[in-house]
């Protein structure tokens, strides 16, 4: 479980509350030549680890997607796309996501992994970065899914990606009181 209080305290500086990081996340100890690191760890489907931490971003294990559906009585009509577990995070605090499966692409080269998983849906809200990855990501979607595929990163224009959105909304937040 994730518990270690560098890890908490790392989330919680973009903007991720504690019971929804240890909701979801864990934690993982390895080595590198010998020295030993932890990290913030979320899994794909593959069993491999996206793995996190104020110094260091990288997978252990196989490089997949993530999928998670919202509820365990069956899939929901609407999946949300994210390129990276700390987005998804943002979308559970902002509380913007409820009720829709969600699939993290733990990075827009594997777009196609996550093709498969969509076919289902009648509404695919895409939650990727305002960048050119990102744009390539959501034009790759929409030729294959067309206009159910709907751009969300409106909602954060002014920002790179989810995260950034909420770490200002927090910033203004705290200043404002």
């Amino acid at each position: 479980p994730l518990e270690h209080r560098a890890l908490v305290a790392y989330l919680q500086e973009r903007g991720i509350p504690a019971h929804i990081a240890k909701a979801k996340c864990k934690e993982a100890h390895y080595s590198v030549n010998g020295k030993t690191y932890f990290a913030v760890a979320f899994e794909n489907v593959s069993n491999g680890l996206e793995l996190r931490n104020r110094y260091f971003k990288g997978c252990r294990g196989r490089k997949d997607i993530s999928y998670l559906p919202w509820s365990r009585d069956g899939p929901s009509t609407e999946c949300a796309v994210f390129e990276g577990f700390i987005d998804y995070l943002s979308a559970l605090t902002l509380d913007i996501i409820s009720g829709a499966d969600a699939i993290i692409l733990n990075s827009v080269v594997n777009v196609n992994k996550a093709v498969p998983y969509l076919k289902d849906y009648t509404a695919i809200n895409c939650y990727l970065d305002n960048d050119n990855a990102g744009q390539t990501a959501l034009a790759e979607l929409k030729a294959i899914y067309g206009s159910i595929v709907i751009d969300r990163s409106t909602l954060y224009s002014e920002f790179n990606d989810l995260n950034d959105f909420l770490v200002n909304q927090s910033s203004n937040i705290k200043q404002n009181k």
